[in-house]
């Protein structure tokens, strides 16, 4: 969902790493990275072996150069927030955290996300996903959508960044009337 940012990133970076959960999925965005300059690290880790995961990639930032700029979205809230953990220790890094739900708010759940983490380094960015309405109903965001939406969020630095529309939630639900 991501891949149109992380091309546009890449271009912007002498180097870059992609964490995804398969090799099938890392070989996509590499591909999209062949006209790249950027150095382009692949981390096939599964986030929901979370030791594993964050032992991982910490091994990583240890072999490599720290990163000034995470872009991370993590389905699972309590590992988020480790996440930024194991930047706390890193020179001065942007982390811009990808919130979004099928089952819930959104924006509540960047809230309790944000009281949570610990103070750090880290300058913090929350890029909350909402949806579109479109043909007298709703629809989730597409992945450019997603993509040009967190590319934006990076670009004006603000603390909280809402794509689409999270008011109110849930007009979510409703489907686009059938012509």
């Amino acid at each position: 969902m991501l891949r149109a940012a992380s091309v546009e990133l890449a271009s912007r970076s002498l180097i870059m790493t992609s964490v995804a959960r398969t090799e099938r999925s890392l070989a996509a965005v590499n591909a999209l990275l062949s006209a790249s300059s950027a150095l382009h690290h692949m981390l096939a880790l599964d986030w929901s072996k979370p030791e594993e995961f964050l032992h991982s990639l910490w091994q990583h930032l240890v072999r490599t150069e720290r990163p000034d700029l995470v872009v991370a979205w993590i389905h699972d809230d309590e590992l988020a927030i480790r996440l930024a953990g194991l930047f706390a220790t890193q020179p001065v890094c942007r982390l811009f955290h990808v919130v979004g739900g099928a089952c819930s708010d959104p924006s509540r759940i960047a809230a309790i996300f944000r009281q949570r983490l610990p103070q750090s380094n880290v300058a913090y960015h929350q890029v909350i996903l909402g949806y579109v309405r479109a043909m007298g109903g709703t629809r989730w965001l597409t992945n450019e959508e997603i993509s040009a939406g967190v590319l934006d969020a990076i670009a004006r630095a603000e603390p909280e960044c809402v794509v689409g529309t999270i008011q109110p939630w849930p007009s979510r639900r409703q489907r686009p009337a059938l012509n």
